[in-house]
């Protein structure tokens, strides 16, 4: 093997026998995650049509598969009346401040502005373009693996993925605005993939700039020792700021107060609370220490402002504990494969925040795709990588868990959910995966190391040293 790790060793004519082991691998693989993303989804919708349909009606969270009906488009639609007087002061000074950062508002305007009459419609149109773009990615993956000899069935995991995927669907239902970064975010991965590292920095900057828990995306400019793209970053982020702001308000500081107010609200209303219909759409770690504060305290007899106590105080410990916590993660997968430094990244911006809704997990895909497309088809697939069908197994179950809901069956005395803690340590044990298990792909230029027998495969030929997982 070259000692160049950034070459990639070709495929031999003696390696045909294990690239034909990697092709069943692959093939099981999809079919297991297609049963059981169709699995719990199917759960899910009988569960919700039994609760409504049939007998009695059950309240909220048995009835839908997303959020309470009565919220429906409210993320969107009830910043309606404060964007009437969008452009002049009463706009950062009146009631209701915005919860964003300042470049979120523009998507609001640009809607509000397009359907000046009707809030629902301009919902509407935001949440339609969101899908329509959701919609043309993946006719885009569909198109790039045309020539693959498991076309076909990757085009059916893909078209089963937009039907059954809860966190457009939540996203959609909420009609909420981070439905626009993820659009963003899949751009800026395509280049990130293509190693474009200034266009996808400006626009995962962008979205650091709309959402603060992107800023992580960084960590992959430094993987690659792109410093010109983390810069670019760090420039995109800090001048989409300073013109939304700009432009927002006469006074730049004007517009800082009035967010500050609006992340304080937000943080009072969302995040040092419980709340039994929102914990089990949250799959953000600090939820699971909430409902074990919640559970100790019902055990105990402590009343509300005794939990709520415990929850402010546990929220610094967890702050620090993850500023330490990604140190920590950026010094180990220095050295890991950029794939596994993907899934890590993309893990922890939705798992980090004190208070992180399904629709987030629309992130996911991202790695997801960059899994199935580029690693499976193409270094699995050819026998350049060697793998355990469970490791495979590990990552697409894990994933069929985050994209499909469950919070209208995961509940405790029958109100409170705890599906989005159950997401939360899903999440936990694909960041310890990626952490243990490295998954070199060629398209990112990294040479495999030693390849591992797939043991799956009866009869499998042995095969010559050429990746590993």
């Amino acid at each position: 093997m070259s000692p160049n790790t950034g070459e990639i060793q070709p495929l031999l004519k003696t390696d045909m026998a294990a690239a034909d082991s990697g092709a069943e691998l692959v093939f099981r693989g999809l079919f297991w995650y297609v049963t059981v993303l169709t699995g719990l989804a199917i759960v899910a919708y009988l569960l919700v049509y039994w609760h409504t349909q049939i007998g009695k009606p059950w309240p909220f969270p048995f009835n839908s598969i997303v959020f309470a009906s009565n919220m429906r488009l409210s993320d969107f639609t009830e910043f309606y009346h404060k964007f009437q007087s969008f452009g002049t002061p009463r706009f950062w000074n009146g009631h209701h401040d915005m919860n964003y950062p300042a470049p979120d508002a523009y998507v609001y305007l640009l809607y509000f502005r397009l359907f000046p009459k009707s809030a629902v419609a301009a919902a509407l149109a935001f949440d339609t373009t969101i899908v329509g773009i959701a919609v043309l990615a993946a006719g885009l993956l569909v198109w790039s693996v045309r020539r693959h000899k498991l076309a076909a069935p990757v085009s059916a995991v893909l078209v089963l993925m937009l039907l059954t995927s809860y966190p457009l669907m939540f996203m959609a239902d909420r009609a909420n605005v981070e439905g626009a970064a993820w659009v963003m975010a899949l751009v800026g991965a395509w280049a990130f993939v293509k190693h474009h590292g200034r266009i996808a920095a400006i626009f995962w900057g962008c979205v650091a700039a709309m959402k603060l828990a992107p800023l992580i995306l960084i960590v992959l400019f430094l993987r690659r020792r792109d410093w010109r793209g983390a810069w670019t970053f760090v420039v995109a982020f800090v001048a989409i700021n300073f013109v939304a702001m700009w432009f927002a308000a006469p006074h730049i500081a004007q517009v800082l107060h009035s967010i500050g107010r609006g992340i304080k609200v937000f943080q009072n209303t969302y995040v040092l609370t419980f709340s039994p219909d929102g914990i089990g759409v949250d799959h953000s770690l600090f939820s699971v220490v909430k409902q074990v504060l919640a559970w100790g305290g019902y055990v105990n007899g402590s009343g509300l402002g005794s939990l709520l106590t415990m929850i402010g105080m546990w929220y610094h410990v967890y702050t620090l504990g993850w500023l330490v916590a990604m140190v920590a993660l950026v010094w180990y997968f220095r050295r890991m494969p950029i794939l596994n430094c993907v899934f890590a990244v993309f893990i922890v911006q939705v798992l980090a925040p004190g208070v992180s809704f399904d629709y987030t997990l629309l992130y996911m895909y991202i790695p997801w795709a960059m899994f199935v497309i580029f690693f499976l088809l193409e270094d699995v697939y050819s026998g350049r990588v060697g793998i355990q069908l469970w490791k495979i197994l590990a990552i697409l179950i894990a994933c069929a868990i985050l994209f499909t809901p469950q919070q209208c069956y995961m509940v405790l005395n029958g109100r409170v959910g705890f599906a989005g803690q159950f997401k939360a340590l899903t999440l936990l044990f694909l960041l310890w995966f990626v952490a243990c298990y490295a998954m070199p792909c060629r398209v990112f230029g990294e040479t495999p190391l030693a390849a591992e027998i797939p043991t799956t495969c009866a009869n499998a030929p042995e095969q010559p040293q050429i990746g590993t997982l």
